[in-house]
């Protein structure tokens, strides 16, 4: 039965059978008073039989009349209610087809055939330029003349952690002070709607996701680019906004900057280590012959042992410095894990120097997952990793916990290694400098044993990182799977 009235309305709309609507709707409107009026005049009839014929007569005579002039009227109203349905109709049909200029020469088709094509082009072409605004990489958001947003991509979403439903029809004022808290963006887009400029690449600071959860997190860097809307009168109707989220790209200008110091700082060190190290060697030996001549309860016995210490600290940090202009040495694979456990027993032994805690060796909790090897210099990951677990055994405090753990990234292919201690958390302006060289808190750090580690880490296409939780600080390493 669907199939049939399915057939039975396209044949009437063929150009055979066409019935237009200038034809429907009058007549529809016609038989809707005439049927009525029809009735009623059949039941006066029959009610008026005992009547005068004079009565009778008169009667149907007015109900006649009145039957007439409705009908008369529907028809009317029909012709202005077809014309005024048809008549955007065929505006539409002509817009379209100036809109989306098709060539070429087919068959004459009926209007309603036309208007189906056309209006599937229509939402074809609309179809496509939503892919691209939601398939484009940078956040986009519209905002008419009054700055209310109008559209927003999903880019902008992730980057503004709203959804596009808790956007759209805000004003920016609104979004600006209440959601990213970012004054600069205001006036940015707030300037070219009142002054029809537009901005390229506009560094402007938001607050994310994680800095509305916590006040003290850093906010994030985004480029912002303005176009103007313009309508069909050459007056601005809007601005156009993209954003792009530049954390990425800083991190990689602060690793490059970083790199660009080390190697800096290490021709440095290779030009002046060997004129340091040959004194302090021969300052160190004349130190312990004068040591030798002199008994133990005289004074300037204990100044040499002193002079002694000095020199060998002295030498540590010349030793440190060498390090960072070690040229890479022959790769092997490498079991992660493996190297983390005999950093970790190292800095519990005390290795380098440093004081650590008794029973620190049973504070560093392991984690090892499976986790491909790596392809890397053993000896140097060690120190990478030990200087790591220095600086975390050095940090805690009586009670407090050191742990590391490592897991494989398959999206990535790589490897994660998470080294955390419990403690008090980095400051962010100490967080950002922490491995400089040189760049230190302790008093008696030299300010190289995160720098040094950093430079192991990158050097093996890399990236190590902190991030404070509620209950300790992290280092968080990647290294690529061999």
């Amino acid at each position: 039965m669907r199939d049939f009235l399915k057939n039975i309305l396209q044949r009437l709309l063929t150009k055979k059978y066409q019935l237009s609507l200038a034809v429907l709707i009058p007549f529809f409107l016609v038989l809707f008073v005439l049927g009525p009026m029809y009735i009623s005049i059949k039941y006066v009839e029959k009610l008026a039989l005992s009547a005068s014929p004079d009565a009778f007569r008169e009667s149907v005579h007015t109900l006649r009349l009145v039957m007439w002039v409705s009908a008369t009227a529907a028809l009317a109203a029909g012709l202005v209610i077809a014309y005024s349905i048809l008549s955007p109709i065929k505006r539409f049909m002509g817009g379209s087809r100036a809109f989306i200029a098709d060539e070429r020469k087919t068959e004459p088709e009926d209007d309603f055939a036309i208007l189906g094509r056309d209006f599937s082009m229509v939402m074809s072409s609309l179809s496509r330029y939503v892919s691209i605004l939601e398939g484009m990489s940078g956040g986009v958001i519209a905002f008419d003349r009054d700055g209310r947003v109008t559209a927003v991509n999903p880019t902008a979403e992730h980057i503004f952690a709203c959804r596009s439903q808790e956007l759209l029809g805000r004003p920016l004022a609104d979004i600006c002070r209440r959601v990213v808290h970012s004054p600069d963006m205001e006036k940015v887009i707030l300037d070219g709607l009142r002054h029809n400029r537009s901005y390229s690449s506009r560094e402007v600071r938001i607050r994310g996701a994680a800095g509305r959860a916590d006040a003290g997190s850093a906010d994030i860097a985004v480029g912002v680019t303005t176009s103007l809307l313009k309508d069909a009168d050459g007056k601005t109707s809007g601005l156009v906004a993209n954003f792009l989220d530049l954390t990425g790209i800083k991190q990689m200008h602060e690793d490059l900057q970083q790199r660009l110091r080390l190697a800096s700082l290490g021709r440095l060190a290779a030009g002046v280590a060997h004129e340091v190290r040959n004194p302090l060697g021969a300052i160190k030996g004349m130190a312990q012959l004068i040591q030798e001549d002199l008994p133990d309860q005289d004074p300037r016995k204990k100044y040499s042992r002193i002079i002694v210490q000095e020199t060998d600290r002295l030498n540590k940090v010349v030793e440190e410095l060498l390090g960072l202009t070690q040229g890479a040495v022959a790769r092997e694979m490498c079991d992660v894990n493996a190297l983390l456990i005999q950093a970790r027993d190292l800095a519990a032994h005390g290795a380098g120097g440093k004081l650590i805690p008794e029973g620190s060796r049973q504070s560093v909790i392991a984690d090892t997952g499976e986790i491909p090897k790596i392809m890397g210099e053993r000896g140097r990951l060690v120190q990478a990793f030990l200087n790591i677990f220095l600086n975390a055994l050095e940090a805690v405090s009586t009670g407090g916990r050191v742990r590391f753990k490592t897991f494989y990234l398959s999206e990535t292919r790589s490897i994660a290694v998470e080294i955390g201690n419990t403690g008090p958390p980095i400051h962010p302006e100490v967080q950002e400098r922490m491995f400089e060289p040189f760049f230190t808190t302790k008093e008696k750090g030299s300010g190289l044993g995160l720098a040094i580690a950093h430079q192991i880490i990158t050097s093996h296409g890399g990236s190590i990182s902190t991030e404070n939780t509620e209950s300790e600080t992290v280092f968080r390493i990647i290294l690529p799977a061999g």
